[in-house]
Parts: structure tokens; C-alpha cells; sequence
């Protein structure tokens, strides 16, 4: 019997070029050349699979978001308490980013100004956290405020980690820090004047 040996997925292969260039170099830093060779493959290979370099990012990040954003879909939709929600959101993040660290700082190394280029996946997480925070306010589980600013609190609070991470400011694993990171988000959105969480 013939083996046959396992069939290349180019595709993914130069994602995973472009993610790990991008996040060695800067996203615009690399050139179709250098992520085909990154890849080992030729630059005709690059333009079988993408129009272009930006088609290349955005499917790179589209394909990073969506995964992270299922589970906190899920999360967002549930019927738990706020408190046990922020938890597994946070600890969701951080085992996302312990288990794919190149993926999750190409995501946040996306400038701003590509967000017209990437569509309503640049925005799709955080879309969720206002929903879920919304209905928590309803519910009287976490205290009335702008959602932008709910928001910035939030990621303020959780994106700092693996940036810290990655500077080398604090030691891995980013999941090490959710219980503390949690503690501190719900104490801002404590409806509590005094923070106090239950």
C-alpha cells in the first residue's frame, strides 16, 4: 500500500508566515517576497490564495478574531452572573493568548487605521462585551456607565497583560494574573459605590 504524504495547506501556512513576520517586524514591515520565503513558497503561490498583502492581513486577522471571539460570543449570550461571566472572559483571554501568543499580539498590533479594511471583525469582540455589560447594568450587576468607557476599562485592564508579557515587564503565563485582573475589573463596574463585589 502506498502512502501518500500529507497534503500542504498553503493557505495556512502563509497566514502563519504573515502572523509571525507581523509580529517579528510589524505588520507592514513584510513584503509578499518575504512571506512566501518565510512560508517556502513561491510569490505566485501568495497570489493563488490572496488578491494582495492586505487581503493576506485581513485573513490572517479575521481568521485569529473569530476564534477568539466564539467562546466570548457564547459567554455574552449566557445566563451567569456578571461576576462568573468577567472571569471566564478574562480567563478565556489569557489562555487564548498563553496558547497562541504570536496570533494574539498580531491582533493587537493591528493599527486602527486598518479597522475600514478589516470590516465588522475589527470591532466584533468588543461589540459582545457592550451587549454583555449592557444587560449586566440592566440586571443591576454591574454599574451604569458610557459603554465606550465600560469597554476601555475592560480592555485597559485585561490587553495590558500580555503586553507586559511580551515586554518582559511580567513573567508568563498571562493566565497567572486573571484572578487578580478580575478582582480589579469588577470592582470598577461594581454597583457598589464602594466597590465592594459579592
Amino acid at each position: 500500500m502506498e502512502v501518500r504524504p500529507e497534503k500542504r495547506n498553503t493557505r495556512h501556512d502563509l497566514r502563519a508566515a504573515a502572523i509571525r513576520l507581523g509580529v517579528r517586524d510589524g505588520i507592514h514591515a513584510a513584503s509578499i517576497r518575504t512571506i512566501a520565503k518565510e512560508a517556502g513558497v513561491t510569490e505566485g503561490a501568495v497570489y493563488k490564495h490572496f488578491v494582495n498583502k492586505d487581503d493576506l492581513i485581513r485573513d490572517a486577522y479575521t481568521t485569529i478574531v473569530e476564534e477568539m471571539a466564539r467562546d466570548k460570543e457564547v459567554l455574552a449570550k449566557a445566563d451567569l452572573p456578571f461576576e462568573h461571566a468577567v472571569r471566564a472572559w478574562v480567563k478565556l483571554t489569557f489562555e487564548y493568548f498563553d496558547g497562541n501568543r504570536d496570533a494574539f499580539t498580531y491582533v493587537l498590533l493591528m493599527p486602527h487605521q486598518m479597522a475600514d479594511k478589516l470590516g465588522d471583525i475589527y470591532t466584533r469582540q468588543g461589540l459582545h462585551f457592550k451587549a454583555f455589560v449592557s444587560k449586566a447594568q440592566r440586571e443591576g450587576q454591574a454599574r451604569p456607565m458610557d459603554l465606550d468607557l465600560a469597554l476601555a476599562i475592560f480592555t485597559g485592564c485585561v490587553l495590558n497583560i500580555p503586553r507586559l508579557i511580551n515586554e518582559r515587564a511580567l513573567k508568563a503565563p498571562a493566565v497567572d494574573y486573571a484572578d487578580e485582573v478580575t478582582r480589579m475589573i469588577l470592582k470598577a463596574f461594581s454597583p457598589d459605590p464602594d466597590g465592594h463585589t459579592a
